[in-house]
């Protein structure tokens, strides 16, 4: 059966009672999800037997079945209401809870999007280049270099050797003096960053293995690199900064990290218990 939600909504043989409990799971399928059978007749102010009754009209022969179905079709449901929700820019006349929403969403629907252009088999061997490579350096300037430094900060988490520069001329030492048992990541949403564009063609020239996270569209940085990560492309024109490609690209270097560890689990959990600054133990992990 396809998905439930889109099949209540679009069935038309219903008593009014019936019709009411529809609208209430509706508007409430989260909490539905989480009923029992008697509360839900009692919360859309109707009976067991209207509830009951709906059911079969579905083709579904038991309330618990129903509640099954409606779980495992709620994710698939809001998936695609995020990703084809309004991703509007936000009116200088929007209200304060207006920009919330509004600036969730196209976060939201920028992270969702992103796991779907995102090449996975690409994210495999970025992951292999990263537990074999011997340091990881991270380039990026302005928003960028806030996703660098967080990234560096996890190598060192590690004990992988790492840098983020955030000048040009530290960026191009680096690259000038690195060799093909380094990586290196640049990070740029546009892929034009002048400085960045200099750096991936000093790695290029020194064969320095090297992955660009930036937009799904053709741009310089990609065609300099091995390996390109994409972010979506739909970075509104006047955002403030990066602001979906920020968090959709922290997002890609959370999954890539998180795979690292899965790679070695046990030394890499050891590693971030003796790097934890606070001392505090990893619950499962002797000290």
């Amino acid at each position: 059966m396809g998905n439930i939600l889109i099949k209540m909504a679009e069935i038309k043989d219903l008593s009014p009672s019936e019709r009411h409990v529809v609208n209430y799971i509706l508007e409430n399928y989260q909490d539905v999800c989480n009923m029992g059978i008697v509360e839900l007749g009692e919360k859309s102010f109707t009976s067991t037997t209207t509830v009951k009754r709906l059911c079969r009209k579905l083709g579904i022969d038991s309330y618990t079945n129903f509640r099954m179905m409606l779980s495992a079709a709620q994710d698939n449901y809001m998936r695609q209401d995020i990703l084809h929700s309004n991703r509007a820019p936000v009116s200088r006349y929007d209200s304060v809870p207006e920009v919330l929403k509004k600036v969730s969403q196209q976060n939201a629907a920028s992270i969702m999007e992103t796991s779907r252009v995102i090449d996975a088999e690409t994210l495999e061997k970025v992951v292999a280049l990263m537990a074999s490579a011997q340091r990881i350096d991270f380039y990026g300037v302005g928003p960028s270099h806030m996703v660098a430094e967080d990234a560096s900060l996890k190598c060192l988490r590690l004990k992988i050797d790492s840098t983020a520069f955030c000048d040009r001329v530290s960026m191009l030492m680096r690259a000038k003096n690195s060799g093909e048992d380094a990586l290196a990541f640049l990070i740029t949403y546009t892929g034009e960053t002048d400085d960045i564009v200099e750096v991936a063609q000093e790695l290029r020239r020194h064969r320095v293995p090297s992955v660009a996270l930036t937009a799904s569209t053709s741009n310089t940085v990609a065609r300099l690199c091995q390996y390109t990560l994409c972010v979506d492309a739909s970075e509104s024109w006047d955002r403030l900064g990066g602001m979906s490609s920020r968090i959709s690209t922290l997002n890609v270097v959370d999954a890539l990290f998180t795979a690292l560890l899965n790679t070695n689990y046990d030394k890499y959990i050891r590693y971030m218990v003796d790097t934890c600054v606070n001392n505090r133990k990893v619950p499962g992990v002797p000290i």
